[in-house]
């Protein structure tokens, strides 16, 4: 078996990555995040329409969210943004960058856009000064081959308010969800939607938007899907590569958040799963909101009153091949007149650290709920607990792959119940137990809580050497670990 080099990174327990599953009975779980409050409400003239992908900056200023409406046909399309100190109080900058809107705040920093903008802050240390904030969205703009198509491009900004329409990245694909970018420390990434299951079309086949959509009843039988490409500078792109999960499912994914997790080497990503009913049903008028479904179907498309939504949550080492979890992170919830449509738990794109245990995740609810104000709702998730290997009250094991560390304190992220416990035993590579290398019992809540083992027992004389851990677990959580 492969032995894994860990050195002093911390191990999420979010895939197979360190662990041995044929020597183990722990089972894996996908952890919800806890709805806490309504920090802010969007009641401006053109948010009481809809509103979609909020996204999260962080900056040296504090955060940033940009949001983008939708507008009734009166209005222009574009992208406005409110800030934030904490992450708990959110406010409208007045920029007035833009007339013409009839907003008493008019915090609009990118006008006349087509659906889908996405904004990140570039922490390349070589990036330019006028390009520390970009945003990446569809448009019809001029390529080097000298046509014009519409394309993913860039905009650039200094300051995060004045952007201007720079260049564009790639046209194959369709870009109608939230496509993102970022520096990964090493190179740009970008992930972005496109389609397969094309009829007559090979999967593998570059397709720009309008040969997309030439194909008939492209939306009968095409599979919404992510793609990812790489660049150097963020002008010269790869070609878009379909990524791949190890579950044997192949569903609609709207949107993917992807981003680089900071607490370790990993991509993250939290898609938005589209599910389509394939013709109305009475369940759907037993729902609270019956009404809801019906304007939808009435003033959108009838495809949207038949479609519910929910996000999950996946994790990649390399950033194409994914671990995905095929149980709900975030569901629609008990229903109400709002929900169960089209829209649910498309999270706003990043988290914001607390300070404390957990990070903050937002929505912005009530998605096709036309005329009303739309709530900016607050989410607590456990540092690296979006998922975990676990037990139930009866005792099971997770045994590790043989692993290099570096270190001498074993440090985890664990839950217990008052029953329940963990013990940690360190075994040679083959498997056998060292001598006198189990650890006293571990129970409690804590995010980072040092491994006792017993006096005289030295673990740093294994660092460099291969070893494997072995945990004893009942009615406990293992979501993450680290050598310090």
């Amino acid at each position: 078996m492969e032995t894994v080099r860990i050195g002093r990174d911390r191990v999420p327990f979010w895939d197979d990555y360190a662990v041995d599953t044929e020597r183990s009975s722990a089972f894996q779980r996908v952890i919800p995040p806890v709805l806490k409050e309504c920090c802010f409400s969007f009641d401006q003239p053109n948010e009481m329409f809809s509103i979609s992908y909020p996204c999260i900056v962080k900056d040296p200023n504090g955060y940033k969210m940009y949001y983008q409406p939708w507008y009734e046909e009166n209005m222009k399309p574009c992208v406005c943004v409110i800030e934030s100190k904490d992450g708990i109080n959110w406010h409208r900058p007045r920029l007035d960058i833009f007339g013409g809107h009839g907003l008493k705040e008019n915090n609009i920093v990118i006008e006349l856009v087509k659906d889908g903008v996405f904004v990140f802050y570039d922490t390349n240390p070589a990036c330019p000064a006028d390009e520390k904030y970009k945003a990446v969205g569809s448009a019809f703009m001029l390529h080097p081959d000298g046509e014009n198509k519409t394309s993913l491009c860039c905009y650039t900004s200094c300051d995060g308010y004045h952007f201007r329409l720079s260049h564009p990245m790639t046209r194959y694909g369709t870009f109608d969800s939230l496509n993102t970018a970022m520096w990964d420390g090493r190179r740009y990434v970008c992930y972005l939607r496109s389609m397969h299951n094309i009829p007559g079309v090979d999967n593998s086949e570059l397709l720009d938007l309008g040969q997309i959509y030439s194909h008939d009843k492209v939306w009968l039988y095409a599979t919404r899907d992510i793609r990812v490409m790489y660049s150097d500078d963020f002008r010269t792109w790869t070609a878009p590569e379909l990524i791949s999960f190890d579950d044997g499912y192949d569903y609609q994914l709207y949107t993917n958040n992807v981003e680089v997790y900071a607490r370790a080497p990993v991509f993250i990503g939290f898609p938005v799963r589209y599910c389509e009913r394939p013709e109305w049903t009475k369940n759907m008028e037993q729902m609270t909101g019956y009404k809801v479904k019906m304007r939808s179907t009435e003033r959108i498309e009838p495809r949207t009153g038949r479609v519910a939504t929910d996000c999950i949550f996946m994790c990649s080492r390399d950033g194409k091949h994914w671990h995905r979890y095929n149980e709900a992170f975030l569901t629609p919830g008990y229903e109400n007149e709002h929900n169960w449509i089209y829209g649910d738990c498309y999270l706003a794109y990043s988290m914001i650290d607390s300070g404390k245990e957990y990070y903050n995740l937002y929505t912005i609810d009530r998605h096709f709920s036309f005329g009303v104000e739309r709530p900016l709702n607050r989410y607590e998730i456990r540092k690296d607990g979006f998922a975990c290997y676990m037990a139930d009250g009866y005792e099971k094991e997770l045994v590790t792959k043989p692993l290099v560390f570096e270190g001498g304190e074993l440090h985890l992220n664990f839950a217990t119940s008052a029953f329940g416990y963990i013990y940690v035993s360190v075994l040679d590579e083959n498997g056998s137990e060292l001598s006198g290398g189990e650890s006293v019992e571990v129970f409690g809540d804590n995010i980072d809580r040092r491994v006792v083992f017993p006096e005289g027992f030295a673990l740093e004389a294994f660092a460099g050497k291969a070893v494997r851990l072995r945990f004893r677990m009942r009615d406990a959580k293992l979501f993450s670990m680290k050598f310090e």
